[in-house]
């Protein structure tokens, strides 16, 4: 999946996993759909959180959404991530399920409840159509989204350069636009000590999804990826004297995405994930290790990382130890992911060894950490007594050499969402993570108290 961060995909899938009931109102069978309501609450709700009225909004089944509406289904249940079917008529941009839904609302309080929201999503799709049915139905074009955004601060943010003129010729107050500096080492945030912060907020955790993140050894370069709907970027930002320069895209193409940015140990080379073809120019292909070497203040043409490393199936995320291991994962030659490493000797890639069964089980493994000096492995991983969608795991290595069977990093950093996309910072302090479509960080004393353990 990744490109879509490796991360899910940020849209409702009918993965293998979804439940019956929901890929059968997805799927528009009503007939089912009845059969099976039988024996399950109209206002059912999956894993993460969304209803069957979301299901039918997402997949634009009108007529299952009459039918749920008729059969008494609430209109305002909120998923994991707070989106009700109303965020989710705006989110997949179907203008009729959004009048029709405002029609059966019992009243206008959703405007000011979700209206930041629902303007929030607009403009990420750089969708001027929904943003003005918006403004006509009355919210106001001041409200403000959870993070204290007003829509027009948002679109000047992602550059929605004719959204944000359409907003201030219709009365948005551009003095409510915060401006934010960063200045100093972390972009000047305030350490997170043992309880995971959101990292940098509407600098570089902003409405967008953003994952993938590392810093260089001196903690003066960032790097980290975008999900712009589908299409992923890399970003990066640069300490110029005590201030940080505005992130701008390094890595971008209209056909292909790129994410998983991670430095060689000699940081000459960026390496990244990418389903770009491998001329770079035809159609998209598995998603395979790619880097690009470092040519004075820019970079290279993106360089495929080999056959021994690549294969006709999909590789993802990349660490390295202070020797020139790659560690990374792949699902070759299999239906799922495992982590996998290859040494780098008089200079090439040598074939990929798959680790043991303390690291890989019939499970999902992926977005692998491997700490420099090879103490210990942090992973992504998808097992049953885990704590949501994906937790990240953790392995030390044993006296002997061996791995120690991996563990749950617990609940200081799982949640029932998915976590991914770990990193350490090189000075040790800090651990760095994808949770809840931001950037997260803790301290690392949770990793010597896990060890301690």
């Amino acid at each position: 999946m990744r490109l879509l961060p490796f991360c899910l995909l940020v849209c409702i899938t009918l993965s293998i996993n979804a439940q019956s009931i929901y890929r059968t109102a997805c799927r528009g069978n009503i007939a089912r759909l009845d059969s099976l309501l039988t024996s399950a609450d109209i206002n059912t709700q999956d894993q993460r959180g969304r209803s069957l009225l979301h299901w039918a909004v997402a997949c634009n089944k009108n007529e299952v959404f009459e039918h749920l509406i008729q059969k008494g289904a609430a209109m305002d249940l909120e998923d994991s991530e707070g989106a009700t079917p109303l965020y989710m008529t705006v989110r997949f941009q179907h203008m009729e399920l959004f009048s029709r839904l405002v029609e059966l609302l019992p009243d206008t309080s959703w405007k000011m409840k979700y209206g930041g929201f629902l303007f929030e999503k607009a403009i990420l799709n750089r969708d001027l159509n929904f943003v003005q049915k918006l403004t006509e139905m009355g919210v106001s074009l001041d409200v403000t989204n959870k993070r204290g955004s007003t829509p027009l601060e948002v679109a000047l943010r992602i550059e929605a350069d004719s959204i944000a003129d359409w907003l201030e010729n219709n009365g948005a107050n551009s003095d409510l636009v915060r401006n934010f500096t960063a200045k100093g080492p972390y972009l000047g945030q305030v350490p997170p000590g043992n309880t995971a912060k959101v990292f940098a907020p509407n600098i570089i955790s902003t409405e967008e999804y953003e994952f993938g993140s590392v810093f260089n050894k001196a903690g003066d370069e960032f790097y980290y990826g975008v999900d712009l709907g589908g299409r992923n970027v890399i970003r990066f930002s640069k300490l110029e004297g005590n201030v940080w320069s505005k992130p701008k895209t390094i890595l971008s193409h209209g056909q292909y995405g790129y994410n998983d940015p991670f430095l060689s140990p000699d940081e000459n080379r960026l390496y990244f994930i990418s389903n770009q073809a491998m001329d770079g120019q035809g159609e998209p292909k598995d998603i395979d290790i790619w880097y690009v070497e470092r040519k004075g203040e820019g970079w290279s043409q993106p360089i495929n990382a080999g056959p021994n490393i690549n294969s006709s199936s999909e590789e993802y995320y990349i660490s390295f130890t202070k020797e020139g291991t790659l560690y990374f994962a792949s699902d070759k030659n299999q239906s799922h992911h495992d982590i996998y490493y290859s040494k780098y000797l008089d200079g090439a890639f040598q074939e990929a060894i798959k680790l043991g069964y303390a690291i890989n089980t019939e499970a999902y493994e992926a977005d692998v950490f491997v700490d420099p000096d090879g103490k210990y492995l942090i992973f992504c991983a998808q097992r049953d007594e885990g704590l949501g969608r994906g937790d990240l795991y953790i392995s030390f290595k044993e006296e002997n050499g061996t791995w120690s069977p991996s563990v749950n990093m617990g609940g200081k950093i799982n949640t029932e969402g998915h976590e991914l996309c770990p990193f350490v910072t090189a000075d040790g302090k800090y651990l760095f993570y994808t949770s809840r479509q931001d950037i997260y960080w803790i301290g690392t004393d949770v990793i010597a108290e896990l060890k301690s353990k």
